[in-house]
C-alpha cells in the first residue's frame, strides 16, 4: 500500500548494484516488485519540468500538424488525430495540474498517453539512459527495444481494459497514487474472458492489488495481466516497456536473411520456380530445382570470415539504437565547414572493420548503417568519438567528400551530432 499520512517514512531504495543483482536474479520475468522512495533520475524531475517537455512535445505535434506518439482516451474511446491535437498541453495551462483543471472541465475520464516524451528530448534523456543501461547490464539487453509513455488524466481503468504485454513494466508516479491489478499468466491463460474486459469483479480475489505514489517504482513481467485502476482523482505516470518478444532466433534469422539476400542477388527476387519434374513416378522427391542448387554454392561459398562479419554488422546496427525505439534527433545541416561534436560522449558512433577489405568499414547510429573506404572519415568519427570538435574538411579528401558528407548526414539525421 501507499505510504500513509503521518506513518514513518518507508526507507529509500538504492538502484545500486546489490539492487539489480537481486531484480535479475528473482524479479525479472518472474515475479512482480514494488520498490519505496526509489533514487533515480526518472523520479527527481520536477512536476515542472515533466510539464516543460510536454508542452515543447505538443508545440511540435502542432507545428507539424501531427500527434505522432500522442494518443488520446476519451471515455476509453481513442480520440481522433485531429480532435487529439485540440487537446495538448499548452503553455498558457502553466502546469499539469492547471492542464488537468482544463481537461477535467470537458471530460470527466480522460487519458492523454505521449509514448516518446523523454527518447526524443536531448536533455533529459540520459536520465532514461542512466537506468537502462543499469538495467541491461544485469538482464540483457533487448533484442526488440525498450520506449518510455508518459501517461496522465483521470482516467478510472485503462481505456484498454485487462491486457497483457509483450513486455516487462515499470512504472513511475510522478503525480496522484496509481494503483495497478495484476494477475499471474496461469490465471489469465484460463480465464481468456479477461482479456480487454472492464468487468472483472469476480476475478479480483484472485489478483493482487499494487499501490504506488510519486517516488515509488513498480515493476511486473511480461506474462502479468493488468489494468490500472483509480478513483477518478488526477495522476501522472512513467511507463517504462522492456519489450521481450523477439527471441534470439529471430534475431540470427533476420541476420542470416540480410546475408542470403545480399548472396543470391537477382535469384532472391524469382516468384516463381522454374523446374524439370516434382516428384518420380513413385511420388520421391530426390532432387532440387536448378535455382535451389545454384543458391546453396552460393551459400557454402561463405567463408567463416564473412559470416562472422554479416552478424557483427547486424549486431552493431541493432545496439546503435541503446536499446530504445527511437534515439533524439536534432537538425545539424552537415557541410564541410560545419563545426560537428558528438550528440553524447555516452553513445559513441558504432564502427566496424571489414574482414573482407582492410580499407573498408561499417559506421552505425540510431539503427542507420552505412559503408565507406575513407581513411579520413574514420579518423573523424574516432576524433568525435574521443570528444572532439571536428570539422569535415580537414579530414576528407576532395575526391569523395561529397560521399562521405552524404554519409555524414545520414548520422546526423539519426541523431548522433550538434553543431
Amino acid at each position: 500500500m501507499a505510504q500513509k499520512k503521518g506513518s514513518p517514512k518507508a526507507a529509500s531504495t538504492v538502484l545500486d548494484q546489490k539492487f539489480w543483482q537481486n531484480f535479475a536474479k528473482n524479479h525479472w520475468e518472474k515475479k512482480p516488485l514494488v520498490a519505496r522512495n526509489v533514487k533515480s533520475g526518472l523520479l527527481e524531475m520536477t512536476d515542472a519540468e515533466i510539464f516543460e517537455l510536454l508542452v515543447a512535445y505538443s508545440d511540435r505535434c502542432r507545428e507539424m500538424n501531427d500527434p505522432e506518439g500522442l494518443k488520446f482516451f476519451i471515455d476509453g474511446a481513442k480520440a481522433d488525430p485531429e480532435e487529439v491535437l485540440e487537446l495538448l498541453p499548452e503553455k498558457s495551462d502553466k502546469s499539469l495540474l492547471g492542464y488537468h483543471k482544463r481537461m477535467n472541465a470537458q471530460f470527466p475520464d480522460y487519458c492523454l498517453v505521449c509514448d516518446e516524451l523523454l527518447q526524443v528530448n536531448l536533455k533529459k534523456q540520459h536520465l532514461l539512459q542512466d537506468f537502462t543501461d543499469d538495467l541491461f547490464r544485469h538482464v540483457g539487453f533487448p533484442n526488440r527495444f525498450s520506449e518510455i509513455g508518459l501517461y496522465l488524466g483521470n482516467y478510472r481503468k485503462t481505456p484498454f481494459g485487462v491486457h497483457v504485454d509483450s513486455c516487462g513494466v515499470f512504472s513511475f508516479p510522478v503525480a496522484g497514487v496509481k494503483r495497478f491489478r495484476l494477475w499471474p499468466a496461469a490465471y489469465g491463460d484460463e480465464h481468456p474472458e479477461l482479456d480487454r474486459t472492464f468487468n472483472y469483479e469476480k476475478h479480483k480475489k484472485h489478483s493482487q492489488l499494487v499501490e504506488v505514489g510519486p517516488g515509488d517504482m513498480t515493476y511486473w513481467p511480461s506474462s502479468e495481466w493488468h489494468i490500472a485502476e483509480s478513483d477518478g482523482s488526477f495522476s501522472a505516470t512513467w511507463s517504462l516497456g522492456v519489450w521481450v518478444d523477439q527471441t534470439h532466433g529471430d534475431m540470427f534469422g533476420s541476420a542470416l536473411k540480410d546475408l542470403v539476400d545480399t548472396k543470391l542477388g537477382s535469384a532472391r527476387l524469382k516468384v516463381t520456380t522454374p523446374f524439370k519434374a516434382l516428384h518420380d513416378k513413385s511420388g520421391e522427391v530426390g532432387e532440387l530445382p536448378k535455382i535451389y542448387q545454384d543458391s546453396l554454392k552460393a551459400l557454402k561459398s561463405l567463408s567463416a570470415a564473412e559470416l562472422e562479419e554479416a552478424f557483427l554488422k547486424s549486431w552493431m546496427k541493432h545496439i546503435s539504437l541503446q536499446g530504445f525505439k527511437t534515439v533524439p534527433v536534432s537538425a545539424v545541416k552537415v557541410t564541410a565547414k560545419s563545426r560537428l561534436q558528438l550528440r553524447s560522449v555516452r553513445s559513441p558512433v558504432l564502427w566496424q572493420q571489414s574482414t573482407g577489405n582492410k580499407k573498408a568499414f561499417s559506421l552505425s547510429y540510431g539503427g542507420v548503417l552505412v559503408q565507406s573506404s575513407s581513411a579520413g572519415l574514420l579518423k573523424m568519427v574516432k576524433d568525435l568519438n574521443a570528444g572532439k570538435v571536428c570539422v569535415p574538411v580537414q579530414y576528407l579528401k576532395i575526391q569523395g567528400a561529397k560521399r562521405d558528407l552524404g554519409m555524414l548526414q545520414e548520422l546526423a539525421d539519426a541523431g548522433a551530432f550538434h553543431a
